[in-house]
């Protein structure tokens, strides 16, 4: 076989299916798009062949076959031998060419793929199928392109596109291409071998073509493309003969109903063209203008016509009744020639006899075949030219009435005839109404002088009239022409009976009356006396049909005898005027109202004198009492139909007025009475409410009446109306629980005339019941009534199932068989389209807590047993429907639904249980991959749809999605539930694996390629796709290996990342001036970033846990050895997270992380919009109030005005409502009734003032418009949005302006007399559509700020340690976050939740970004941020009462601005920083936080923010500010009051420490101490104390209270702070005597617990409260010791009130001190005693900044004392724990484990620098009690040693000693030649005063007991003082201590100085 073989390009094709389908797409309003017009250049040669193009078979094609590839042109196709096979078999059956058999073929077995194996039939039958419709594709091209050029406007024809190539295909040869092709297929006969089956179906199409092919010829003579020579008439007039007379196959194809009227068809149109080729529009024209025949177009000579002459009588009208209306015409064609002027010139013409053939025509009734011309399928049920098909019959009869004078002398019957023909002809066509009321239209010139004859006979001859205007009166304009024709005065006609009185003059036939003449019908309605008329005709001898002068208005003439109950029975004429009627009301909405306000004066004999009263009725009320009063039959039925549509029009423009009227009339027979709301709905346990009449009238309308069940279709309309005014009222609910248990339930078994009719009642009541779900949220009581019927009534579920279990297949299936019509299929079609969208409204109502008692239609929904075929494998089957991508659409949407309720219901409803088989499951999955791969560009709807279906099961059903969507090779993924159960999985799929080309993740990846362009052009498109990839990450565990593979995938992160990169630049388009698409698709880019964000921000989470996870596992001994997948290497991760880190890198160094910060945190959406949404609401109320009080409704809603008159009824009742009538009424303004309407104009122009931008001064006037704004009276039509499934904004509330409108009834304003006010109603809409598109753009910004805030939080802060982006990103958040607070300012009540929440993000990201790179910032930055958001701060707290949301944002500012000023502090004291720019700075800064005091202290409201405030002003206070400038500010704004009061509530215990801290810093000033003394803090701390810290102080945290001994220690810390700065003032005193006896005599077992040291055991006094035994301690309980001590020693000094308030209690005091120093003394020798390292000190860290402290190095360094021993103690364990401790001091006795390894950490050198902290405090207080005992003995001359103060042994001393001696001199060596830090700097200060005052009480020691040194010890420490001494040499810091120092040893150790000579 030949490799490669080229072929004959014409052979090739593309699908004319899919440029059909482009062109039908395409606006017949204007011209094609370039594409398309490339494409029918392209196709042209195709075009002008048409179907000839399709070559029969030939030899050298067959042969081509053979060939491994073909050529075709550009195209090439590789040659499968089973579809050469099927091609090679086909061809002959085809008489088609065997290239082009296998493209077919080709095209027919891919097609067939994508279906699924849906058409059962023999592939034979679906390849002739595919053929034929290529071929009828073809020909409805041509015809779309003429029919397109053709609706172009006259202007606009000459320069399109579409008018060139429709004129191209003309001049080109199409006419005669068309002839020759019908003539090839009325002569083509079948092929052999052709079963029945096929060749009926051949038959069809064949006919089908011969249609096709004749509306395109008709098309161009009709619209003048080509001109119809006299050769060309003949020829198709011969071609009609001959199919009239069997010459042709025509006859022979007609096999079936469809061949039948087909072939019926093609007669008609060929007659038609006939018709239309006469050209009767220009001889009419000649005729009017009298032009001579010679000046006849050219295409007909006189020969020509003569030959014409000669065909035509060889027809026989009689034997061929198809031909008599050819006859007929050709009769008129030839007496309007004769009517020309200069006929005398054309004498052979004249010859002929068209009175012959007129009368032939008429004995053969061939008028009559006009009409059923105009009753047949191609003037009602055809696609193609209606209009001129019905226009070439409109001319003839014009031509036909003026040819033969028609008059209304004609018989009835012939007269009757013609008017059928008329009423066919305009009824349905516009245009044709429009042109017959167009004066200029010459053609309808005879028609007019008809309809005038028939007005002159009126009343007299109604039934004639109404029935051509009814049908006149299509269009809006045509209903205006219409009406004005009928309500202007006319004349009356009526029978007279003629007297010679009567008859004034003979000769003009003029007749008076003489007296009052009754006119029959129109009872009440008389002629005056003396009024003259003309006669028109005489009906009997003296008897004659008069038109009086006497005028009235036809309209009313009409409605007045249709209010005549003595004509009720008169059945035609009640239903033609309702006809009439209907049909004016249902085209123009001003004829609706203008027919509304015509009223019929009635008058009825009321006194006994004869006096009438009048009494006015109106057209809502006749037709009420009309309707009311039908008998069941089915003409009422028709009646019924009518008068129901004509109310729902009206309902529309007047809800209020015409619902009371049809309430009032209870036209529908309501049968209960009672409130159904007060009474209760049942559901369906209750009747339908309403009599049997109503379903009894619909059923004959059904059965009898051939209107396609107008009935039914006028009730469910006028239901829906009902429902619409928001009318609540029995009928209401009657009429809907009518609609859905009776029609919806039942309408499918009635009998219909004509079957699609079932399928348009399905529609119009599925239609009802998606208006009902839609006006739930607006309509409650309704809507718990309809959601109550659609969730529990059975049948009503049935009857959806029905509908919607309906597979592909079975679709397919149906446009094969000849028992279904295309009509049908539609409206089946459409049907499951409505049912599909009400299956997802009703499943979306179910929310996420769904309980296991599921509802009915839940479980309806989800059983397996629905019949035929579940409604999930139904809706799975409808994505495979390819024929119609609604129905794909809606099915997707119903099953992403279903599976995401499925992952909220019980284990056994999961989505593995769905009962899907394996072809089921096949077919799903094939369709689905084939939308993805192919419909992105032809369906963007659909592509959306089904990518929301991946992402709704990947999310919600992992197994599912794995099991139908996933490829082969990601099967091994395992899968499981959210709780680790192993979850089920359907049965794979055993066909061959997807390629890489087709699994869901390589197709999608291709649209990811380029991001930028989605992005930009298609963000939807880019949204879906990405909102999938997000589910995967969210399920990463259940999609391990997708993911990998996904990542594997090159450049994924650079792809996906770059559409970020690239839209980071451009700037934010500005929020006004937004369209509706614009702001939509700014919201989904927006929303494209937050979620690629966030899958970065996914990966990196994820990465960084499994790292170590996997680290962990491969050096496990089980992994060892183990072979490692190239997927889950370490390296692959750690490269993954790499890619990750260097594009954020990239991001970080460039300019991409400061676009994206300005980008997203710019707030250009002020809530202005949304305020002037209210105002605007509150301008509309006003105004329509004004409307009310006027007594004018308009076409309000009756909800809608339910809501204006309740609000102004509280408007009215207003008090500033009440004074501004006071203040008019007494200025003389007004009078009367007038004085409210006049303030309420007052009113509505000062609100238009406000949304002018004029505010409205204080006072009444400010106050109601206040009042109103805050009412929102119109702004409850706010909704939840959504519309989207995936939104990743938080719930959003919109207006529905839709809603909106339809309420106010706003479109018809121009109607009423509130035309001046329709600006009014659009300048709110248009505000509420501003708010909505700001709402939803500024909603999704949010969504992206928030990802960004995350994705930099999970990468961390190293990114942005040291990175110069930051400060630009700093000030740009800083200048945003400005101008959002200055958008919230103005306005009332705030800004909107999403604004306070974006300040919150603006504030939280740069939080995250001052805490990355706090080493870089400068005070200049810290400064900037300082004043912004203090600024902001002050603003949001003015706002609090007013909006909930405020307070979060608060929170965050307020840490903002902590860590502010914490960063702050560092920066101003880090290095000694002394420039001048540093200092002014921190100068700047300290003004700013005094600027920021006043509004910290308005923050205390809440828990959270009195925290924050605090701090804060805790570190302002302590860091920037100078007491003398804090404490004014803090005196006069805070509540200390309040603060104070926290100590005693419960719910504040959390806050106490932070508290406590600022009282803390307060008490150190005096002012401040003296604050606190004044507002009761001391009896709030009592109550604290004997309330939260009573009873229990030997636990680190209780019930009660967290941390008590922090509690403790701050609080000890105050009072010392007050005492110390109260001095020896009064206050002091009373400090003392309360504090004194309260802490250490009630509280004595608390001192005691922070003094006790267990070593030493010591009598406890407090016998009611023994010592527990204790076993740990911690760093807070050494400071609460600390702070014991401190407070001990500031007591102390004050000797008076210490003595008088301890009396012997402090000897216990001074015994535990002692046992405190003894411990601590000889821990250092306990440990070097023991033989292994022990711990005596047991202090593990407890909080979180301990364990932080436990992972940094020591800061003191050193290897002595404490600071050796704490490491043993203050290792920390491997978890957090509360830790149970009752000591401040402990030993522990067992070995540290790991001892040798355990090192100092910054955590061990804290607890050893507090222990030393607390020796000191405790030396001091001995010292100080030593002292005050030798002043004692000082003043009485002798030492008092029975009560000398206990002091400890020396022994103890030594060991303090030796370990400050040892501790300095290492320190001091260490550091010899370096800078001394300055901890370590303050540590040996502190340990040479230990050291001294050791000294000091060794010297009392010695002196009062006598003693002297032992020799040892003097040796010891001279050598050891020594060592100090040499060591302090040259460090500067310590000179004043080392002579301190050598004084006390010169007291202690006389002369050892001198003698070791270190003085």
């Amino acid at each position: 076989m030949a490799n490669l073989k080229s072929v004959d390009p014409s052979l090739w094709w593309d699908p004319f299916s899919l440029l059909l389908t482009e062109l039908e797409n395409a606006s017949l309003s204007s011209d094609l798009p370039p594409n398309l017009t490339k494409k029918l250049k392209d196709n042209h040669d195709w075009l002008v062949d048409t179907v000839s193009r399709f070559k029969p078979p030939n030899e050298k094609s067959k042969e081509a076959l053979n060939s491994q590839q073909l050529k075709i042109g550009s195209h090439q196709l590789n040659i499968q031998p089973e579809l050469k096979e099927q091609a090679l078999e086909i061809s002959p059956l085809l008489c088609l060419d065997e290239v082009q058999s296998y493209i077919l073929v080709e095209r027919s077995v891919e097609n067939h793929n994508v279906a699924l194996d849906s058409i059962v039939q023999e592939f034979v039958h679906v390849v002739l199928l595919q053929y034929y419709t290529e071929r009828q594709c073809l020909l409805k091209c041509t015809r779309r392109i003429v029919m397109h050029a053709l609706s172009l406007g006259n202007g606009s024809k000459k320069d399109a596109d579409i008018w060139e190539e429709a004129s191209k295909l003309f001049s080109d040869g199409l006419e005669g291409k068309l002839i020759s092709v019908i003539e090839d297929l009325l002569s083509s006969s079948h092929p052999d071998q052709m079963d029945v089956d096929l060749f009926t179906l051949w038959a069809e199409e064949m006919l089908v073509e011969d249609n096709l092919v004749l509306d395109i010829l008709f098309l161009s003579y009709y619209e003048s493309f080509c001109h119809c020579s006299g050769e060309r008439w003949k020829k198709l007039c011969l071609l009609f003969k001959g199919i009239l007379s069997g010459s042709y196959n025509l006859r022979k194809l007609e096999i079936s109903t469809e061949a039948l009227h087909s072939s019926y068809q093609a007669k008609i149109q060929l007659l038609l063209i006939l018709i239309e080729t006469l050209d009767l529009e220009n001889l009419l024209q000649m005729v009017r203008d009298e032009m001579p025949f010679r000046q006849v177009s050219s295409h007909f000579s006189v020969t020509d016509v003569q030959e014409m002459d000669a065909i035509v009588s060889s027809f026989n009208a009689f034997e061929t009744k198809e031909a008599g209306p050819l006859i007929l015409t050709w009769a008129v064609f030839l007496c309007l020639i004769s009517s020309l002027p200069g006929k005398e010139e054309n004498n052979v013409l004249s010859e002929i006899d068209h009175v012959g053939y007129v009368r032939q025509a008429f004995e053969a009734a061939s008028l009559r075949c006009f009409l059923e011309i105009l009753q047949s399928d191609l003037l009602n049920e055809s696609d193609g030219p209606v209009a001129g098909y019905r226009s070439v019959l409109r001319t003839f009869i014009s031509a036909f009435i003026a040819s033969y004078e028609i008059s209304l002398q004609l018989e009835d019957s012939t007269l009757n005839l013609i008017l059928d023909i008329l009423c066919k002809v305009y009824r349905g066509e516009e245009s044709l109404c429009i042109q017959f009321w167009d004066r200029e239209s010459f053609i309808d010139g005879p028609l007019r002088c008809l309809l005038c004859n028939l007005e002159g006979e009126f009343p007299f001859r109604t039934v004639e009239l109404i029935r051509l205007l009814s049908s006149l009166s299509e269009g809006t304009w045509p209903a205006e022409c219409v009406y004005s024709f009928l309500d202007k005065s006319v004349g009356i006609s009526t029978l007279f009976e003629i007297t010679n009185d009567s008859l004034v003059d003979p000769t003009s036939q003029i007749v008076q009356t003489r007296i009052p003449l009754c006119i029959p019908g129109l009872e009440g309605l008389m002629i005056p006396i003396n009024s003259r008329g003309h006669i028109l005709k005489l009906v009997g001898e003296k008897t004659a049909l008069v038109r009086w002068e006497y005028t009235h208005s036809g309209v009313l003439v009409l409605l007045m005898r249709l209010a005549q109950e003595l004509y009720i029975d008169a059945n035609e004429e009640v239903l033609l005027t309702l006809d009439l009627l209907n049909r004016m009301v249902s085209f123009n909405e001003a004829v609706c109202f203008a027919l509304m306000n015509v009223g019929i004066s009635l008058h009825i004999q009321a006194t006994a004198e004869g006096e009438h009263l009048e009494n006015r009725i109106w057209v809502v009320e006749i037709i009420c009492t009309l309707l009311r009063k039908l008998p069941p039959n089915s003409t009422s039925a028709a009646v019924m139909a009518m008068g129901v549509n004509i109310l729902a029009k009206m309902l529309k423009c007047c809800p209020s007025y015409v619902a009371a009227a049809v309430v009032n009339a209870n036209i529908f027979d309501v049968a209960l009475k009672t409130s159904i709301f007060d009474a209760g709905y049942k559901g369906s346990s209750r009747s339908w409410l309403l009599s049997g009449k109503l379903a009894k009238m619909l059923l004959l309308d059904c059965e009898q009446n051939d209107n396609n069940c107008l009935l039914t279709t006028a009730v469910l309309d006028f239901t829906m109306q009902l429902m619409e005014t928001g009318f609540e009222n029995d009928t209401v609910i009657a009429l809907i629980v009518f609609s859905l248990q009776y029609v919806l339930a039942n309408h499918e078994y009635w009998k219909y005339r004509v079957k699609h009719t079932r399928w348009r009642i399905t529609l119009k009541v599925l239609e009802l019941v998606k208006k009902g779900i839609m006006l739930t949220s607006h309509a409650e009581k309704l809507g718990e009534v309809i959601w109550d019927m659609l969730l529990s009534d059975s049948s009503i579920h049935s009857t959806l199932f029905r509908i919607v279990c309906t597979t592909s297949q079975e679709l397919e299936t149906l446009y094969v068989s000849r028992l279904f019509d295309v009509m049908e299929i539609e409206g089946l079609s459409l049907a499951i389209c409505s049912a599909l969208d009400i299956l997802f409204d009703m499943l979306r109502k179910f929310s996420k807590d769904t309980s296991s008692n599921l509802p009915i239609f839940l479980q309806s929904v989800l059983s397996s047993a629905t019949k035929p075929i579940s409604v999930v494998a139904a809706v799975s089957s409808l994505i495979s429907y390819f024929r119609y991508p609604v129905i794909q659409i809606g099915a997707a949407k119903v099953l992403s639904m279903l599976l995401m309720i499925a992952d909220f219901l019980p284990p056994y409803f999961s989505a593995s249980s769905f009962g899907l088989d394996d072809k089921q499951v096949r077919d799903l999955k094939h369709s689905v991959s084939y939308i993805r791969r192919e419909q992105a560009a032809g369906n963007e709807d659909l592509f959306v749809a089904t990518v929301t279906l991946l992402t709704a099961t990947a999310r919600h059903q992992p197994a599912f999605f794995v099991a139908v969507f996933a490829s082969k090779e990601y099967m091994d993924v395992q899968l499981s539930n959210s709780d680790g159960v192993k979850l089920p999985t359907i049965e794979n799929y055993s066909g061959p694996v997807e390629s890489k080309t087709t699994n869901p993740i390589n197709t999608l990846l291709r649209y990811i390629a380029d991001p930028s362009n989605l992005i930009n052009n298609k963000p939807n498109l880019l949204l879906s796709i990405i909102n999938f990839f997000k589910a995967l990450w969210q399920r990463a565990a259940q999609y391990f290996n997708i993911l990998e593979r996904l990542k594997g995938s090159e450049n994924f992160w650079k792809q996906l990342s770059s559409s970020l990169s690239q839209t980071s630049g451009v700037d934010s388009p500005s929020p006004d001036g937004l369209s509706e698409m614009e702001a939509q698709n700014l919201v989904y880019r927006y929303q494209c970033q937050s979620a690629i964000m966030e899958i970065m921000a996914f990966d990196i989470f994820l990465q960084k846990k499994l790292l170590p996870v996997e680290s962990l596992a491969k050096h496990a001994p089980e992994s060892r050895g183990r072979e490692e997948t190239p997927l889950s290497t370490e390296n692959s991760k750690a490269a993954n997270l790499s890619g990750l880190k260097d594009i954020f890198t990239t991001w970080c160094q460039s300019s991409v992380l400061i676009n994206l910060t300005k980008l997203l945190t710019c707030y250009d959406y002020s809530d202005d919009s949304f305020y002037r949404a209210k105002v605007a609401a509150s301008l509309v109320t006003v105004h329509l109030i004004a409307k009310l009080t006027a007594g004018d409704a308009g076409s309000l809603s009756v909800s809608t005005l339910q809501k204006i008159t309740t609000m102004s009824n509280k408007l009215r009742s207003h008090p500033a409502f009440s004074e501004l009538l006071l203040q008019y009424s007494q200025r003389g303004y007004s009078e009367g009734k007038e004085l409210n309407s006049l303030l309420l104009t007052d009113l509505y122009y000062h609100l238009e003032g406000e949304l002018e931008g004029r505010k409205i001064s204080a006072g009444p006037f400010k106050e109601l418009s206040g009042y109103l704004i805050e009412s929102k009276v119109l702004l409850h039509y706010q909704h939840k949005y959504d519309s989207d499934f995936f939104l990743t904004c938080k719930d959003m509330y919109m207006f529905d302006t839709e809603r909106v409108r339809a309420d106010l009834g706003s479109d018809l304003w121009d109607y009423l007399k509130w035309k001046t006010s329709k600006a009014i109603a659009e300048r709110l809409l248009c505000h509420m559509t501003e708010a909505n598109s700001m709402v939803l753009v500024r909603s999704s910004k949010l969504s992206a700020l928030r990802s960004l805030i995350t994705m930099l939080t999970i990468n961390g802060k190293d990114l942005l340690e040291e990175n110069a982006t930051v400060v630009p990103c700093i000030d740009h958040i800083c200048e945003c976050f400005h101008g959002t607070v200055e958008s919230i300012a103005p306005f009332m009540g705030g800004g909107s939740e999403d604004t306070f929440r974006f300040l919150s993000s603006q504030a939280e990201l740069l939080l995250f970004l001052m805490r990355s790179a706090r080493k870089i910032l400068n005070l200049s930055v810290c400064l900037r941020v300082l004043k912004t958001f203090g600024s902001g701060l002050r603003v949001l707290t003015d706002l609090r009462p007013s909006a909930a949301e405020v307070n979060v944002t608060i929170k965050i500012l307020l840490l903002l601005l902590l860590s502010t000023v914490e960063f702050s502090c560092l920066g101003s004291g880090s290095g000694g920083v002394t420039d001048k720019e540093s200092v002014e700075d921190t100068a700047k800064i300290s003004n700013v936080c005094l600027g920021l005091l006043p509004i910290l202290c308005n923050c205390l409201d809440t828990a959270d923010s009195c925290t924050l405030s605090l701090t804060t002003m805790d570190l302002i206070l302590r860091s920037f500010l100078t007491p003398n400038s804090w404490f004014p500010i803090i005196q006069n704004n805070l509540r200390l009051h309040y603060a104070i009061l926290m100590l005693r509530d419960k719910n504040s215990l959390a806050l106490l420490p932070i508290v406590m801290k600022f009282f803390l810093t307060l008490a150190r000033v005096r002012e401040g101490a003296e604050m606190l003394v004044n507002y009761g803090f001391l009896s709030s701390l009592r109550f604290l104390i004997s309330e939260y810290l009573d009873g229990r102080p030997f636990s680190i945290s209780s019930d009660k209270i967290e941390n008590p001994q922090q509690i403790w220690g701050l609080s000890l810390a105050v009072i010392t702070a007050m005492v110390q700065s109260l001095g020896d003032s009064s206050s002091c005193r009373d400090i003392l005597d309360n504090v004194i006896p309260y802490l250490f005599s009630e509280k004595a077992y608390i001192i005691s617990y922070y003094l006790s040291a267990p070593d030493f055991p010591s009598d406890d006094h407090d016998k009611k409260r023994p010592r527990a035994q204790r076993t740990e301690t911690s760093l807070t309980v050494l400071k609460g010791t600390e702070h014991t001590v401190i407070l001990m020693c500031v007591l102390a000094r004050h000797w008076n009130s210490w003595v008088k308030s301890m009396k012997e209690m402090d000897s216990h005091l001074r015994e535990q001190s002692i046992h405190l120093l003894a411990f601590i003394s000889k821990g250092t020798q306990r440990l070097g005693d023991s033989s292994s390292a022990t711990a005596p000190l047991l202090c593990p860290p407890v909080l979180k900044e301990e364990f932080d402290f436990c992972n940094e190095p020591p800061f003191i360094n050193s290897r002595n004392g404490w600071f050796s021993l704490s490491p043993l103690g203050c290792a920390s364990k491997p978890k957090l724990s509360t830790v149970s401790t009752s000591t401040a001091l402990i030993v522990r006795s067992q070995a540290a484990e790991n001892g040798d390894n355990v090192s100092q950490t910054y955590f061990s050198d804290i607890v050893a620098l507090q222990i030393y902290r607390i020796t000191f405090l405790l030396l001091k207080f001995l010292c100080l009690q030593a002292g005050s005992a030798v002043r004692r003995a000082e003043e009485v001359g002798y030492v008092d040693l029975a009560h000398f103060p206990e002091l400890p042994m020396p022994d103890i001393l030594h060991g303090l000693q030796d370990q400050a001696i040892s501790i300095v001199s290492e320190l001091c060596e260490a550091n010899k030649l370096k800078q001394i830090p300055k901890e370590v700097q303050s540590t040996c200060c502190l340990l040479m005063q230990i050291m001294e005052m050791a000294l000091h009480l060794e010297l009392c020691v010695l002196q009062i007991c006598g003693m002297r040194p032992v020799l040892g010890r003097v040796e010891d420490f001279s050598k050891e003082v020594k060592k100090l001494i040499r060591a302090t040499e040259g460090h500067a810091f310590l000179k004043v201590s080392v002579k301190s120092l050598k004084q006390m040893i010169s007291f202690v150790y006389p002369g050892l100085l001198q003698t070791e000579e270190l003085l």
